[in-house]
């Protein structure tokens, strides 16, 4: 991993566009050239971060959704920083708008079954993305999906079990806002959860309610 003086770091931060931040700093960069940042901040000093960063992870996890034909970013180089204690990641961004974006002024219903066959998929390429919610499965524009915000990922040679995927359903469903656009279009996206997993369709209804109440 390339590293950076704390003098290039905060070079680096006045030279991007803020596009994340929070108390602790900044958190997503966007360069002059189009190209995306994201920013790892250390949280303990003892820390799987330090043998394995988040920033490894993420890069590791764009090559092996693009090597399973998952959408996703394209990772060009890691970073760390020793003052502060960050790590850092380059990637070029998915063309579209996450999903959440997408439902609020577009007719949810005519993809809902394309996203329960992607998020089958997914299931069936034993990935568990802990982190997949709305806001980080991006519609692209012609209407296919994709993955951001990647970093915390379980991988398994087999398909996910149903314990696991009950509780990716549960990652999945985990907003409120989410959940009313779910619960209108469950059927479709059972449909295709179903054509594509072999799971049947009542079965996945089950695990999208269950996700709902708890």
């Amino acid at each position: 991993m390339q590293k950076i003086t704390p003098t290039e770091y905060q070079s680096l931060i006045k030279s991007c566009q803020v596009i994340e931040k929070d108390a602790y700093g900044e958190k997503v960069l966007l360069n002059p050239e189009g190209m995306y940042i994201k920013i790892f901040r250390r949280k303990r000093f003892l820390t799987s971060a330090l043998v394995y960063p988040y920033a490894q992870r993420f890069k590791r996890n764009a090559a092996k959704l693009h090597a399973r034909k998952i959408p996703t970013v394209s990772v060009y180089k890691c970073a760390h920083c020793s003052a502060p204690a960050r790590d850092l990641v380059w990637y070029k961004p998915v063309e579209g708008q996450t999903l959440r974006a997408y439902c609020s002024h577009q007719n949810l219903g005519s993809i809902m079954e394309d996203l329960g066959a992607f998020v089958a998929h997914l299931h069936k390429a034993g990935v568990l993305f802990r982190s997949l919610h709305w806001g980080n499965i991006i519609v692209q524009p012609d209407s296919s999906f994709a993955l951001i915000d990647i970093a915390d990922m379980r991988w398994s040679k087999r398909p996910l079990n149903s314990s696991q995927r009950q509780r990716n359903f549960r990652h999945f469903l985990r907003y409120k806002c989410d959940q009313e656009q779910f619960r209108e279009h469950i059927r479709k996206f059972c449909a295709g959860y179903a054509a594509t997993s072999g799971i049947a369709a009542q079965t996945c209804q089950e695990w999208g309610e269950q996700a709902i109440r708890s």
